[in-house]
């Protein structure tokens, strides 16, 4: 059998498809991954300024103790930043704010964090003091995790499902996926990219089994503010990248293609493609062009078709 929920969560909608036969259990452990979604959102969101992430924005120049999850969120962000050279950086939740991306999904209420009086701020400016689980800022600024814990939340459902037992599932939250063993028919799951100039179609599809995959597209989401630019931001220069259209990355937890994909868009075909070799991920590149940029193993061994 298969049981598919559907909810909203972190702007966008999240659908479980699990295909088992434990009908009994299945409703306590899909309800227990919503949970884990909601918690992490509670924790981290920045558009919320009772959330734990926003006071601890507020709090520069302390050292300040932090649960779990945050802790693990923003770690993971400064460890994506370093390997990137700053292409992908978690400090940048000021400017974009100053974007327009800044609206509560749920209240409409609108974030505008005058505490932070500059923009000149970097994940350098960020201390991780693992023995406390303690972080120390620098400087005031709003840390924006959105490229973290969609992935983050997708990773900890998917250790719910298969600690109760079901291995044969998969998690969408807004296209950060998860495809954990197989489908209906016993065949890996069969994910769609999406066409960025005909968002109806599919450039292709791949087959996976136990991996994760994200893209990231300028295309999703325009700023209201600044014509041609987009959720998708250059922390170096402070403008969206221009080359790429879409990135497709593969890997073998969502956290870690969410943050990538990301990344790689900004980093472009050159040195992303390198950066995505250099840590064995797969990556596929589109750009407005619709020129086509893999990785040797995205193009070799990925099940890929039109």
């Amino acid at each position: 059998m298969i049981d598919t929920r559907m909810f909203i969560c972190m702007d966008t909608t999240v659908t479980i498809k699990v295909v088992s036969d434990q009908e009994e259990q299945i409703d306590d452990v899909i309800k227990e991954a919503v949970r884990n979604f909601y918690q992490i959102e509670r924790i981290c969101s920045r558009f919320d300024q009772d959330s734990e992430l926003m006071h601890l924005c507020q709090r520069a120049g302390e050292m300040v103790s932090v649960s779990s999850i945050l802790y693990q969120a923003i770690k993971f962000a400064v460890e994506t930043a370093e390997e990137t050279g700053g292409a992908f950086d978690p400090t940048i939740g000021r400017i974009m704010e100053q974007r327009g991306f800044n609206s509560n999904y749920l209240s409409g209420a609108r974030m505008c964090s005058t505490f932070v009086e500059t923009s000149n701020v970097s994940y350098k400016d960020i201390s991780m003091i693992d023995e406390k689980m303690g972080i120390y800022l620098k400087k005031p600024m709003v840390i924006d995790l959105n490229a973290v814990v969609k992935g983050m939340a997708v990773d900890l459902a998917v250790k719910t499902m298969r600690d109760a037992g079901f291995n044969n599932f998969i998690i969408n939250a807004g296209g950060d996926i998860y495809a954990s063993g197989h489908n209906e028919q016993n065949e890996p799951w069969k994910i769609g990219i999406r066409n960025p100039s005909n968002r109806e179609t599919w450039i292709g599809f791949v087959q996976l089994s136990d991996e994760a995959i994200c893209t990231s597209g300028d295309y999703e989401r325009p700023s209201t503010i600044t014509p041609g630019e987009n959720h998708l931001l250059n922390p170096l220069r402070h403008k969206s990248p221009r080359e790429l259209s879409s990135c497709t990355v593969i890997s073998p937890f969502t956290m870690l293609a969410d943050a990538f994909s990301t990344a790689a868009s900004v980093m472009g075909t050159d040195k992303g493609i390198k950066k995505m070799e250099e840590m064995q991920l797969d990556c596929l590149m589109l750009t407005h062009s619709s020129e086509r940029y893999y990785t040797k193993n995205f193009k070799e061994n990925v099940s890929w078709t039109e």
